[in-house]
């Protein structure tokens, strides 16, 4: 008894170690620690502004990232610096737009994953500023090298109008043998990238609805992550196909997850399960995640 109580102290030691961190998009704020705020002036259709990062479209070095959680998430903005008199941008902003009216700042949640009104983040993959600067539009760079373990996204709205109905611009509806792809990419520290997943926002006729948990700890310890979109409804000048997703809340790990296996008390008593990218121990019929607590999710 003593020396299962001795190695369940150590696993509690080793738990304690780690340091889960969540994107928490209320501590936003451009390069120089101004805080996020929001547009309250009306855009043109597909591009209302309405409910969107003031500076979406300011193309001054004070905006080219945006910081959370006291910059240890950095989100690309505007890395090609011309938004040409604010007629263009890429790679990410933020954005409360509540309604799902095919706007290009919007989401087909219509906000966060707190809720109808509550910020996400909007991506715009631009394949024309990926290939002249030699890495994508869309990356997001570590204060530190840190173990991904997971990503929520969520179909754009103007992409959705365009997949379903095909009502913007030159795009067409989406069949069966289309499909949409997210490419999420492990960065090491000279922006290269390295391990990679795809995720799908539209295949075999179905498409995303709502807000969807996708794993990265296949990625591995990395210094960030590169998103790129491909779409197989292509024109003679790049995709038809809007490219925009939206994300919430990126969550790392200091610490690889599953290093608590090789703990004797979980190798002698207990079973590793994995379910949707994350680790949980099954033990005498009950099942924790790796902070100890119970979870009722099966």
């Amino acid at each position: 008894m003593k020396r299962l109580f001795l190695l369940i102290l150590a696993a509690c030691s080793l738990l304690a170690s780690a340091e889960v961190i969540t994107m928490d998009l209320t501590t936003a704020t451009d390069m120089v620690s101004n805080p996020i705020t929001y547009s309250t002036i009306y855009g043109d259709g597909y591009y209302d502004c309405t409910d969107v990062w003031d500076s979406t479209y300011n193309d001054s070095g004070l905006c080219q990232f945006i910081y959370t959680n006291d910059a240890r998430f950095m989100l690309s903005h505007l890395p090609s610096m011309a938004s040409y008199g604010g007629m263009s941008w890429e790679g990410f902003t933020v954005s409360k737009v509540s309604q799902d009216t095919a706007n290009v700042f919007g989401c087909v949640a219509n906000g966060g994953l707190n809720g109808v009104g509550t910020p996400y983040i909007v991506g715009y993959f631009s394949d024309w500023v990926t290939e002249s600067q030699g890495f994508s539009s869309n990356i997001i760079l570590f204060d530190q090298d840190y173990y991904p373990e997971y990503v929520y996204i969520c179909q754009n709205s103007n992409t959705m109008e365009a997949i379903a109905n095909g009502n913007v611009f030159n795009a067409r509806p989406f069949t069966e043998n289309d499909t949409l792809a997210l490419i999420i990419s492990a960065l090491n520290s000279s922006l290269e990238e390295t391990q990679s997943l795809t995720y799908y926002l539209a295949v075999d006729g179905e498409m995303n609805r709502g807000w969807v948990k996708v794993p990265l700890a296949a990625l591995g310890k990395t210094s960030g992550l590169s998103f790129r979109m491909t779409t197989t409804d292509m024109g003679d000048f790049g995709a038809n196909t809007p490219l925009y997703f939206a994300l919430d809340a990126l969550t790392v790990n200091t610490e690889q997850p599953t290093a608590v296996e090789n703990l004797p008390v979980l190798q002698e008593e207990a079973t590793k399960i994995w379910y949707q990218g994350d680790v949980y121990i099954l033990r005498q019929g009950t099942i924790y995640n790796l902070q100890g607590d119970n979870c009722s999710m099966f």
